[in-house]
């Protein structure tokens, strides 16, 4: 008896041990410089919850390989930062925790919170996956200077005046000696113009949709600059063409703020940044990076812990302030350092009306399939017609309709 009872107190004690050591650290994949700096967040965690946080930092050109391979063998960490483009294919392998039954309970976790176009980059099938974490969205840059030269004291608020813009100051600078920043190939860059014209490339149920006015409308349009030498030919630092003139306008993300400022000191108060120019609507391109936690975790509950401080408002504001990193969380944007500040205040608006690229597994190929039919109508390889036919039919065979 005694020595059941011996053994019985052993297991206790053993049982208990083992659950601690469950609870008691969470290891994390991250990117980039976030896997740099998260170590100033997860501090403040650590101090709050007692749980302990390990970050492996992974390159970001190797992290999609290295969580492919951990999913094959079983080797993964407990969650991961993960791009908004890489849900749905690691979703689609069941990767990823179903995150409904954590958010049902949660104060700090709800849907609303959260900007829409970000929300819905979390949702695959129906189901959710993942928490944003932080948010990008593409605006316009423009040298405030050169436009005023060819009487835009505003940047250009619609198509028609991006387009005469960009005229205007090709005309006076001369071809090849200015442009609009255009990429043939990028779909981040191309399907706000879609979205804008009110078209899309494919519905929630894979219709393809490359067929419809509003795409081909757009295509014409986006064509139109490159058919017309409007778009900037310069080399490859954006910095140096922005600075000279070379490259006037240009589409690109919040990151590009604080690199231009840094970088090309010569050209600041002569440049600026502005939501995107209207047809239908201003819609924009939104990306980021989510948190997930992976189904393999034996920590879920204490993954999920650190979820819900990273959604804290005041823990939003501190990570705006170590990397500038756009806030997913709609009310730490009230806070007065973005609410005032000129350059956050153009993507807070610009977030109102931004969404993403469709989260399917499917989106890697059709995104290759897009960029080649789209660059070559822009280069007159093929004219528009014709290119939407050939994308029509890739993406025919892509999603086996």
């Amino acid at each position: 008896m005694k020595k059941s009872l011996i053994i019985m107190l052993l297991l206790l004690t053993f049982l208990s041990s083992f659950s601690l050591s469950q609870t008691k650290t969470i290891r994390i994949w991250a990117m980039g410089e976030e896997a740099k700096n998260l170590s100033k967040i997860t501090e403040d965690f650590t101090q709050e919850t007692g749980i302990n946080v390990e970050v492996q930092a992974l390159p970001w050109n190797a992290a999609f390989s290295k969580i492919l391979t951990g999913i094959a063998g079983r080797q993964l960490p407990d969650m991961a930062m993960m791009g908004t483009t890489w849900m749905a294919p690691f979703s689609a392998m069941g990767a990823f925790e179903e995150l409904s039954k954590y958010i049902s309970k949660s104060k700090v976790v709800k849907p609303d919170k959260f900007f829409p176009g970000s929300w819905e980059t979390v949702v695959y099938g129906g189901k959710i996956y993942g928490v944003p974490w932080y948010v990008d969205v593409r605006v316009l840059y423009y040298r405030t200077d050169m436009l005023k030269e060819v009487g835009y004291n505003q940047p250009p608020d619609t198509w028609d005046e991006l387009y005469d813009a960009i005229k205007k100051l090709v005309q006076k600078y001369g071809t090849g000696k200015c442009g609009l920043g255009l990429s043939p190939t990028e779909a981040a860059n191309f399907m706000p113009f879609v979205w804008q014209n009110g078209g899309d490339i494919i519905d929630n149920n894979k219709n393809i949709l490359v067929k419809n006015p509003e795409f081909v409308e757009a295509l014409n349009f986006y064509v139109r600059f490159f058919r017309e030498n409007l778009v900037a030919k310069g080399g490859a630092n954006v910095f140096v063409d922005f600075e000279s003139g070379l490259l006037p306008m240009f589409f690109s993300g919040p990151w590009m703020v604080s690199m231009i400022k840094e970088q090309v000191p010569k050209i600041t108060g002569k440049w600026a940044i502005a939501v995107m120019p209207k047809k239908k609507t201003r819609t924009s391109f939104i990306g980021g990076s989510n948190w997930v936690i992976f189904t393999t975790s034996n920590n879920k509950d204490s993954a999920w812990k650190f979820i819900e401080f990273m959604s804290k408002p005041e823990t939003q504001l501190k990570w705006y302030r170590i990397l500038k990193s756009l806030p997913a969380v709609k009310e730490t944007w009230n806070e007065p350092e973005l609410a005032n500040d000129p350059f956050t205040k153009v993507f807070g608006e610009q977030l109102k009306d931004a969404k993403s690229t469709p989260i399917i597994p499917e989106w890697d190929k059709i995104e290759t399939a897009l960029g080649r039919r789209v660059e070559e109508a822009c280069l007159g390889k093929k004219d528009v017609k014709e290119a939407v036919e050939l994308l029509y039919e890739d993406l025919r065979k892509i999603l086996k309709k």
